[in-house]
This record gives C-alpha cells, structure tokens and sequence, in this order.
C-alpha cells in the first residue's frame, strides 16, 4: 500500500523536535509517511502539510521566500489542500502582519496580525488557557470546549470574519485560537506542548480532517 505523504515544513523559525515526534507516534503502524520540507516542493505531493512557528512573522515569511517554500506552499493552500499552521505558522495565513514591520501574509485567512495590547496584561502571553469552542467541525469538536493548551504569543489575529474562528481564548478579551477556512486551520497556542489534548488535536487533523 502507497503510504500517503505528510509534510513538515522547517522555516529555521524554532526547533521542530516537538512536532516532529509527536506526529511521528501518531503514524506509527499507519498507512502516512512524513517528509521534512526544507526548500522548494511539488504542492500536489503532500496530502497534509504542518507548519510550526515561532519567532517572528516577518523572519518567517523570509525564511520561506529564501528557502523557496513560499510559492510552493501558498500554491498548495490555494488548492485548499488540508494544512495546519502552529503559532506564527498560523499567523502567516493572514493579509499582513505588524510585528517589526509591516510584512505581507499568504492571505488566505483574511485578517491581520497585531500586538496584544491590553492594559494589566503581561505580554507575552504564556501559559496555560483554555478554548471556547463557537463551531465543531472534525478537527476541533465540542470535547476540545474549555479544555487548556499551551500559549506562547505576543501578537493577535484580529479583523478576522467570525465565520473563520472556530475557537477563541480569554486573555484579558477573547481573541482567535482556533481559525479555519476549508481544509486550512491555524492554531494560536502550541499543541505539541499541551500534552494529552494538544496531541489529540494533532491526530484529529492527521487522521481525520
């Protein structure tokens, strides 16, 4: 049987040993094979596509453009192809991000990245929140509602259509966790650090979506 290939894309944007192992144990015995992406790749090679972040937008999107995953990668999410975008890999899928500077996004999610800004607050958010869940689908179901994952983040999605939040979290104000459009989903928190339900999570979009 032809193993299906899943991609995990190194932006050289913080260490993917996280991921990689948990998405490794997930496919164990399983019909999915997963591939490093470190530079320019055929979009209609992979059926699944992790991007994890951290750092910032603009290096990021640098990294990409420098390593040729850009335009590979943006082709693929045009075709709607099931991707997941951790943190910053998450925040990428915006129109633009501020953080630095203003840098353009892969627009697929339409909205902006801005700074968390919220008198009282300590920025940047880290720690553990919980998940408001506003629509279930196969990726996030109910059972993920008011469960905790693992925040590292100083910059927000906002001007987001509520129709592409699936989940928001209560830091000082509710702001998007969870965003979705098609095949395409982003994460605000890390779920390869959320323990047992961040790795739910991530065999839910394995395995399921």
């Amino acid at each position: 049987m032809k193993k299906e290939l899943i991609g995990l894309i190194d932006g050289q944007s913080g260490n993917i040993g996280s991921i990689k192992k948990a998405i490794t144990d997930i496919i164990k015995d399983k019909p999915y094979q997963l591939k490093i992406i470190q530079s320019q790749f055929d979009p209609n090679q992979f059926s699944k596509i992790v991007l994890p972040g951290q750092g910032a937008y603009a290096t990021l999107i640098s990294n990409l453009k420098k390593l040729k995953i850009y335009n590979s990668l943006k082709i693929y999410l045009e075709n709607n192809f099931p991707y997941l975008g951790i943190c910053v890999g998450m925040q990428i899928l915006s129109d633009k991000g501020y953080e630095d500077k203003i840098t353009k996004g892969l627009g697929i999610i339409h909205g902006e990245i801005k700074k968390f800004e919220k008198k009282n607050l300590i920025i940047p958010h880290m720690g553990w929140n919980s998940l408001k869940v506003n629509k279930e689908d196969k990726f996030l179901t109910s059972s993920f509602n008011k469960k905790d994952f693992y925040f590292v983040h100083s910059y927000i999605f906002e001007k987001v259509k509520k129709s592409d939040v699936l989940a928001t979290t209560m830091y000082g104000k509710y702001f998007p966790s969870v965003v979705n459009k098609g095949n395409i989903y982003g994460v605000q928190f890390h779920p390869e650090k959320s323990h047992k339900n961040g790795l739910k999570l991530i065999r839910n979009f394995i395995l399921r979506s």
